[in-house]
């Protein structure tokens, strides 16, 4: 079994055309089961065929097109229509960040159509409004697809309902706003969940609130409680109210001049385990503000995560040395996308 990676290398129709032409003729003791042509510089509809040949004589289980931002509709489009018929193979197809359009609806629901076994479609930073994601999920409303990527597109709080109509009453839907949080709606049964993702559009606060009060089902016990992520700043709330509503998610929450409060927390909370401050603007004195609040003396804390901030050198020596000192439960902690 062969995963073919080409991540960020030029590929142009002809090169595509002769990997086609190897895989119908692939012996049988070698398998292409994955490509990933990501930020290939592909232009589209050029591509599109012999991407659509490969697949279907390579019996491909993974395909991956994220970052061709020339591949757009017309690329989409000319690969649903030289797709054949019942590709029962493909598993899972990525488009993210390839600048798909409104009107592209009608070329997803083709290529849903022709791909039965499809466990996941990623869409994610692409410009899908509403009415696309209304027609799409006409056509999954029979399918099993079980994972569908929608952040960071242009949907906003009219989706919300195409999301209930379209699958409450047919299938259940977990809908995600955030990393760790899936709101269900519709009953479990024989016919498996939909779990769909939101995170990132143009949903307001008042929508994203309103989700977040629906019942809320996590298999994840290490994030004991809701993480839920709106893209507003919540200063005003107290941090116990903040946790005893969200769990230990402070995503996007909190600020430095909240972090002597979390840290205070943090020092009297007998069973938080895992808290995530990323995407808080934290600084160097934010870490340390978090550190001098209690978080050293904290006993049960096992996952912290810090990511997406604006903290340096000091700030990392601090955490290190209330890693060292103290929290005798910690796991990992999470710091990337850091200076």
């Amino acid at each position: 079994v062969v995963d073919l990676v080409m991540l960020g290398y030029s590929v142009d129709s002809a090169a595509l055309s002769h990997l086609a032409a190897v895989c119908s003729g692939q012996s049988s003791s070698v398998h292409l089961k994955k490509i990933d042509l990501g930020r290939c510089s592909m232009n589209g509809e050029p591509e599109a065929k012999p991407i659509a040949s490969i697949v279907a004589s390579a019996h491909l289980t993974s395909l991956i097109l994220d970052g061709n931002i020339g591949f757009g509709n017309l690329g989409l489009s000319a690969f649903a229509a030289a797709l054949p018929e019942e590709c029962t193979s493909m598993t899972r197809f990525s488009v993210a960040d390839c600048r798909l359009e409104p009107g592209c609806a009608v070329a997803l629901g083709q290529l849903v159509h022709k791909l039965p076994k499809l466990d996941e479609l990623h869409l994610e930073y692409n410009s899908l409004r509403n009415s696309d994601v209304e027609v799409l999920l006409e056509e999954l409303s029979s399918h099993h697809l079980q994972h569908l990527h929608l952040s960071k597109n242009q949907l906003d709080d009219g989706a919300l309902d195409s999301l209930r109509r379209f699958l409450s009453a047919r299938r259940p839907l977990f809908l995600s706003v955030c990393r760790s949080l899936f709101c269900s709606f519709g009953q479990a049964g024989a016919v498996p969940p939909c779990y769909i993702y939101i995170h990132g559009n143009r949903m307001s606060e008042a929508v994203l609130d309103s989700i977040a009060r629906q019942r809320l089902c996590s298999n994840d016990r290490v994030y004991q409680g809701a993480r839920y992520v709106a893209q507003n700043r919540v200063h005003e709330r107290s941090v116990s109210s903040l946790v005893q509503n969200y769990g230990g998610n402070f995503h996007n929450f909190a600020s430095n001049s909240m972090m002597s409060s979390v840290g205070g927390y943090l020092r009297d909370d007998s069973h938080l385990v895992y808290i995530d401050l990323d995407g808080c603007h934290i600084s160097d004195d934010g870490i340390r503000m978090l550190n001098n609040g209690g978080l050293r003396h904290n006993k049960c804390l096992q996952y912290l995560s810090v990511s997406n901030n604006c903290i340096h050198l000091l700030g990392f020596v601090t955490l290190l040395e209330a890693i060292v000192t103290g929290l005798p439960a910690l796991r990992a902690v999470f710091v990337n996308d850091n200076p």
